[in-house]
């Protein structure tokens, strides 16, 4: 795969573009260690990627000679997160493998038993080093759109969002629920699906009542009791495998 950077403000002069970012002028130069003439490949975040080599390379600016330009348009449902905050910096992590397994959106779910809480003066860091990560994720993974990261979102809200934009599943410990694979099997794919994951502690029976009154659908991840990020690295990981079956080509015949 060719090396890759990220400029979300890019401003294509014909056939080149320059990189101002001291970030990813550092990356490219100190880390990479590319030099003139070694392809690299600039995307945006958005969905457009400039492939072509490096013309200079100067302190405070890079230039890329531009061979091709790729549009890659969103070709399958919506896939969203919506996931109590774990502690020890977990929620980097499901960050990082969301972004990985295709999810377009991510939101850092405030439940009742939630034991990471952000506070007011700590949010704005908190959400740069959240995009930094799926960034970073984005960059080795190959992906030309970056997933929206959203504030801290209560359950309440949350299942409002998700309702108006998907078909939101709710993965339960008790009660009466339906095997993920079965519920993705008979899924109706003309919308997205979003996934409701509770904190170490669960959901509160309150917060379950609450979200089957919006509809979400109660499903087992199995018979083990998994972590938070088990459960939704897991679900997303089935997920993104049903939605890829819905948008693959059949495969031509050969004669």
């Amino acid at each position: 795969m060719t090396t890759r950077c990220f400029c979300p403000h890019i401003q294509p002069d014909q056939n080149s573009l320059t990189i101002t970012d001291s970030k990813e002028i550092h990356h490219i130069k100190n880390v990479l260690r590319l030099k003139k003439g070694e392809p690299l490949t600039v995307f945006d975040g958005k969905g457009n990627e400039y492939h072509g080599v490096i013309g200079s390379l100067e302190p405070q600016t890079v230039v890329i000679r531009v061979n091709d330009v790729r549009r890659n348009e969103r070709l399958r449902p919506l896939l969203i997160l919506a996931c109590a905050v774990p502690k020890k910096g977990k929620f980097e992590t499901i960050i990082e493998k969301a972004t990985e397994l295709g999810v377009d959106e991510i939101i850092p779910l405030q439940t009742r038993r939630t034991e990471v809480v952000f506070k007011p003066e700590a949010r704005g860091k908190k959400q740069q080093r959240f995009e930094s990560v799926a960034v970073s994720a984005a960059k080795q993974c190959g992906r030309s759109v970056i997933p929206v990261i959203h504030p801290p979102m209560n359950l309440k809200d949350a299942l409002v969002y998700l309702k108006t934009k998907t078909s939101p599943v709710i993965p339960s410990l008790s009660g009466d629920r339906q095997p993920l694979l079965k519920v993705l099997e008979e899924f109706d794919w003309s919308r997205g699906v979003s996934f409701l994951i509770g904190p170490e502690g669960d959901f509160t029976p309150e917060e379950y009542q609450s979200a089957w009154k919006e509809g979400a659908c109660a499903v087992t991840l199995g018979e083990t009791v998994l972590r938070v990020e088990t459960a939704a690295i897991s679900s997303v990981a089935a997920a993104n495998f049903y939605l890829d079956k819905q948008t693959a080509k059949p495969a031509k015949k050969s004669r």
